[in-house]
């Protein structure tokens, strides 16, 4: 799936553009690139969620509880492709987020104390290269872009309290194709003429993210995650 991805891109974004300026100056396309890197994430933590109702319910006994999330440093693995246009740059990148549960509590005497959570978004990003913020082989940039989260994934275990079942020792609850934007700061450094080595700052935002838990229907309630990644990696342009 991924290689089908890239290959459209390429294919959508690779055209020589025929347009002209006011001046009558050809808009040149630079290079097709591939950027790979690996970074850390901060994850805030998301409080006072409710759950769902009815069917949807995680506890009928406290319909009105509350649960607090908080999470764990964690990483990530980012891919994208895409052109840079002069001083602008347009592409597809798809990001895997995971970071570890530190705890998730509430006031229903049940409490998990170990698993993780995962993100995957694909977006499309516009990115900024102004000249005044390059410097030799060093260029800065800022941007930003639209997407889908495809998936969030949490996966709880070590769960405990007085009203913990004695067989659950492990639930999983998922989301899919969450609306998300992000901003984007970064730097490259041009080692050849082929290969950069680049870094970036991205602030994602995933919006009404529903987790349910299989066909029991138990869900969480609605909330917004915020992961914030700083990825180190190389840039091949061809």
């Amino acid at each position: 799936m991924l290689r089908n991805i890239l290959f459209v891109l390429i294919v959508l974004l690779s055209p020589a553009l025929s347009s002209h300026s006011y001046e009558e100056k050809p808009l040149v396309l630079d290079k097709s690139y591939v950027k790979v890197g690996y970074g850390v994430v901060h994850l805030p933590d998301n409080n006072n969620v409710s759950q769902g109702v009815g069917d949807g319910a995680i506890d009928n006994t406290f319909p009105k509880a509350k649960y607090d999330f908080k999470y764990e440093a964690g990483s990530t693995f980012s891919i994208a492709a895409g052109n840079r246009f002069q001083n602008f740059a347009f592409e597809l990148s798809i990001d895997q987020i995971v970071c570890d549960i530190d705890s998730i509590t509430s006031d229903t005497a049940i409490k998990t104390t170990s698993g993780d959570i995962s993100l995957r978004t694909i977006m499309i990003n516009a990115l900024y290269y102004p000249e005044f913020f390059k410097f030799g082989k060093t260029n800065f940039y800022f941007g930003a872009g639209v997407g889908i989260t495809e998936k969030v994934d949490l996966d709880e275990s070590g769960i405990t309290g007085s009203r913990a079942k004695a067989d659950t020792g492990f639930k999983s609850s998922t989301d899919l194709f969450n609306p998300t934007y992000q901003f984007i700061i970064g730097g490259e450094y041009n080692l050849n003429d082929y290969v950069s080595l680049y870094s970036e700052v991205k602030n994602v935002k995933v919006k009404s993210v529903h987790l349910a838990r299989g066909s029991s229907k138990e869900t969480y309630g609605s909330m917004e995650m915020n992961p914030m990644t700083a990825t180190i990696g190389f840039k091949f342009s061809f």
